[in-house]
């Protein structure tokens, strides 16, 4: 399979991964020009060596030239990025002779005051450390849900799944799904279930601290800014979306048996096949 070229991005951090890519380089290089980030094509290949952060992190600011994305892990859980460097020699057969398929990973959006921030992963809002919980109202297209007292309000993509949302008490949520789940953090009420909704809805999360008290928002992780009064946040689906080349072999479910313990037969973490 042809590409205009290779662009390899690593986690400056992981001494691994910054070894790894000189050996990537040294094994593509003969085959395929290699890009600098800020020459990338919409058919460059990426190949981005860290954990799912460093994945996230490299695939949004790419995501303007629409290229295709590998994801070598070098973190954790590695659902943003399936591949092992081990298996180098053979991934990089399949893929250049075409054995993969793409993963298209849409990106929400939310706006307010503060402008436009596009997220891959999750949107949050969450009361500073040593504020008093915040009132949180949700409006679902215009019609009032609710409102909770709560830590704050969490609200993630398909893809941001098997992160925050996940340890939030958030559902697993099938990639492909067009939907936004949204759980209300730490909520001072019993009932505090999360809540799937379509990206072609448009969700209003409004904020009230208590006595002017601070609380921040966050996309992916990156601070928006933080607040002490009443704001507005909307947050909509968008058409654009991240390409990642997945292995047939390395099925989003798969890896939710394999990372998650799902298929655990007892404590000492045997699976089930």
């Amino acid at each position: 399979m042809s590409f205009d070229g290779i662009t390899i991005l690593a986690n400056e951090k992981n001494a691994e991964a910054v070894k790894a890519a000189k050996i990537l380089k040294e094994k593509v290089e003969k085959r395929f020009p290699i890009f600098e980030k800020e020459s990338i094509t919409s058919n460059s290949l990426v190949f981005i060596l860290g954990g799912d952060g460093t994945v996230l992190r490299y695939s949004k600011s790419i995501a303007d030239k629409n290229p295709l994305i590998v994801g070598i892990n070098f973190g954790h859980l590695g659902f943003l990025s399936p591949y092992d460097f081990k298996d180098i020699d053979t991934f990089l057969e399949d893929i250049f002779d075409g054995r993969f398929y793409i993963m298209k990973r849409n990106l929400s959006m939310v706006s307010g005051k503060f402008g436009e921030h596009l997220f891959l992963n999750d949107f949050l809002v969450q009361r500073d450390i040593h504020s008093h919980l915040i009132n949180a109202t949700i409006s679902i297209d215009g019609v009032l849900m609710g409102s909770v007292i709560c830590d704050g309000m969490l609200v993630s993509t398909s893809t941001g799944s098997t992160a925050y949302n996940l340890s939030a008490g958030g559902p697993i949520i099938d990639p492909k799904a067009p939907v936004l789940s949204i759980v209300p953090m730490m909520a001072h009420t019993l009932l505090k279930t999360p809540v799937i909704v379509s990206t072609e809805r448009k969700v209003e999360i409004k904020i009230e601290p208590r006595n002017e008290e601070s609380y921040f928002a966050l996309s992916d992780g990156d601070i928006i800014d933080r607040y002490k009064n009443i704001e507005i946040f909307e947050i909509t689906g968008t058409e654009k979306y991240v390409k990642f080349i997945c292995d047939y072999s390395k099925d989003f479910f798969k890896i939710v048996n394999q990372k998650l313990a799902w298929g655990a037969r007892n404590g000492f973490g045997e699976y089930l096949n």
